[in-house]
């Protein structure tokens, strides 16, 4: 993904470069007799959080310019909301070394995910052409589409079963060129597979990858469900942080010697043999040696750069897919579920798709109801304004789940489309993005580094975004 480091470096190369990064504190902050900054982060999220703390260890001087007027990116914790719940990154596997370490370094405490709350037998609930369904009738359904010999999977089942394991001996196989014959629509092989149509458009509901699966890269499924299935095979156990994921990047900030200036919209990045300069919306410059971009391409795409980008780098920050996420989020007044024999999780096909039963302040019960809508059913509700979207998601969630009426109260939407500084929720790869685009997008120019999760050659999610952020710490190194 760069020049610097090839995406199919060895554990050698790899631990080469993190010696880098650690043995590099004697570096001269070379920037420093002419005033200027050694590095500009654009982000402060996790990956240009961690890139500045490595670069300070290393004796470089950072400035970290934050558009939103918030610390975290896409880690976002509705502290308005009770219990807590995340907008953003839900949860911290145990393959998260360096989000479990970074939490450490920076003192958050992170507190075990009980998945085992409630004793009701049935853990969801499906809701199909206005119908209740149980788990245990889906498979006799009348609006069950799924060939006979998977009748009795639920959707959020099916879709990792017909995808099989992915083909790779080691998380950045997806790079590879010989597997880029599987960056083709996932639907593509459902329907060899013999699938109908609205089998496959129902499995899509359950895909947070994708406007559809049309739209969706088997391979970049298989790079995610790699990850996945690493996670549940590596001990220790899901995480959440104390209070909110959000108080890891917050503490992270804290911990850095460097301004974090927030409101600071980046609008121009101007580079020159003397250094390079980011000009902001509000009029403020800020010159600096490198310039680091953890933002996504979706908002890096609305940035004026004067710089010499490869040609197929320029066109990925034009194109580069974002997946709609789409939330309402709901309070527990009293616990509705007791006594019927199901929790409140709901699979639908109408516009809620899925409710999400939780305890994000870790109370030991269900205090949360998170309506979680993505992809294609986003436009539904994103056109209405936020009265009526709530209405019409309230009204669908009290058709699926009558007993909760009264005893839950609706508190907010969120909806990451509409935040500027992200437009959506994470790089969702469309059918030949990956082949097109993932060697090259990353690629610094003399002064211009990126970083962020779209820009992960291994992890995903979280563990991306760092492990980005400390491949472009590694790459500004080099040229000290």
């Amino acid at each position: 993904m760069s020049n610097s480091f090839d995406p199919r470096f060895s554990r050698r190369g790899f631990l080469k470069g993190s010696a880098l990064v650690m043995g590099s504190a004697l570096f001269p902050a070379f920037a420093r007799a002419s005033g200027k900054t050694d590095v500009t982060i654009i982000g402060a999220g996790l990956s240009g959080l961690y890139a500045a703390s490595l670069l300070e260890q290393s004796g470089l001087t950072v400035r970290v310019l934050e558009g939103r007027n918030r610390i975290g990116g896409r880690l976002y914790t509705l502290d308005d909301v009770p219990g807590a719940p995340e907008a953003g990154g839900q949860t911290i596997g145990p393959n998260y070394g360096r989000m479990i370490f970074n939490a450490s370094r920076v003192g958050v405490p992170l507190n075990q995910v009980d998945f085992g709350l409630g004793n009701e037998p049935v853990r969801q609930v499906m809701q199909v052409a206005g119908q209740r369904v149980l788990p245990a009738d889906w498979a006799t359904c009348a609006g069950n589409p799924f060939p006979d010999e998977f009748k009795a999977m639920t959707p959020d089942q099916l879709l990792p079963v017909l995808l099989g394991k992915p083909p790779f001996s080691q998380g950045n196989d997806w790079l590879s060129d010989s597997n880029f014959n599987l960056d083709i629509p996932v639907s593509q092989l459902l329907r060899e597979k013999g699938l109908s149509a609205k089998a496959i458009e129902m499995l899509g509901a359950a895909n947070n990858y994708g406007r559809t699966l049309d739209e969706s890269s088997l391979l970049f499924l298989y790079r995610n469900n790699y990850f996945v299935m690493q996670s549940m095979q590596t001990p220790g156990g899901v995480k959440m942080a104390q209070g909110g994921n959000q108080r890891v990047p917050e503490a992270m900030a804290k911990h850095l010697s460097g301004e974090v200036l927030t409101g600071k919209v980046a609008a121009k990045i101007k580079e020159r043999d003397s250094g390079i300069t980011v000009r902001c919306d509000d009029g403020s410059e800020y010159e600096s040696q490198y310039v680091l971009s953890s933002v996504p391409f979706s908002t890096l795409r609305h940035v004026e750069i004067d710089a010499p980008l490869h040609v197929m780098q320029r066109e990925a920050i034009n194109e580069l897919e974002y997946g709609k996420v789409y939330q309402a989020h709901f309070e527990v007044v009293s616990p509705f579920w007791e006594g019927k024999g199901f929790l409140p999780n709901v699979w639908s096909d109408s516009v809620i798709e899925r409710v999400f039963a939780s305890d994000p302040s870790q109370s030991g019960k269900i205090t949360n109801l998170t309506v979680w809508i993505n992809g294609k059913g986003v436009e539904a509700v994103e056109k209405l304004s936020e009265k009526d979207a709530a209405a019409l998601i309230q009204k669908s969630l009290y058709e699926a789940l009558p007993e909760a009426k009264g005893a839950v109260k609706f508190v907010r939407l969120f909806n990451w489309q509409d935040s500027p500084m992200s437009r959506g929720s994470f790089a969702t790869w469309k059918p030949g993005q990956v082949a097109r685009y993932a060697n090259v997008m990353a690629t610094p120019t003399s002064r211009l580094h990126f970083c962020g999760e779209h820009t992960a050659q291994w992890a995903s999610g979280m563990e991306g975004a760092l492990e980005s952020g400390e491949r472009a710490a590694n790459e500004i190194l080099t040229k000290v």
